[in-house]
């Protein structure tokens, strides 16, 4: 007697019927292989092919995010807000100041030689002019495709004490 698992017996017409069955569904098989492919590689702008769009670090994006900042004369809080990439944003900024203030994300340098853009930018929807004390607004948007540290701060000329916030896309 010979060790290890026992053999199962298979009729040659049974091994016959599984081959017939794989073959008849191959094309299922590949054409369901592949679109699931075509999802996990596919963004929210569908630009998979493009060689400057970045990898996605975390595999999550498009997901909506509400932040709610308030500005005094010296900060913005929170100061670290965060979203994924390629999300729709509805930001709402108070100024709870004693001086007009507005919200202006700067653009993240993305160095490269392979001739894609040298940075990123939130778009101009984005950025709020100021606005009185005392005054709240709501803006909309789709955050950034590049992932990184986005800082932001007033662009009101006499802000220059007021300490800047990043807004962090993942």
């Amino acid at each position: 007697m010979r060790g290890g698992p026992p053999t199962t017996y298979v009729p040659h017409a049974m091994k016959a019927l599984s081959v017939s069955l794989l073959f008849r569904r191959w094309p299922l098989l590949l054409t369901t292989v592949g679109a699931a492919s075509l999802l996990a590689c596919s963004g929210s702008d569908a630009k998979s092919n493009d060689a400057c769009t970045p990898d996605d670090a975390d595999g999550i994006i498009d997901e909506p995010v509400m932040p709610q900042l308030t500005v005094s004369d010296t900060e913005f809080l929170p100061k670290i807000v965060t979203a994924q990439n390629s999300s729709h944003v509805t930001l709402e900024l108070l100024n709870a100041g004693t001086k007009p203030h507005s919200f202006v994300v700067d653009c993240k340098p993305t160095p490269n030689s392979d001739g894609c853009p040298m940075q990123s930018c939130f778009p101009s929807e984005a950025r709020i002019d100021p606005i009185a004390p005392g005054a709240r607004v709501t803006v909309e948007f789709v955050s950034p495709l590049v992932e990184g540290i986005y800082d932001f701060h007033s662009d009101v000329p006499e802000d220059t004490e007021l300490a800047p916030g990043q807004f962090v896309i993942q």
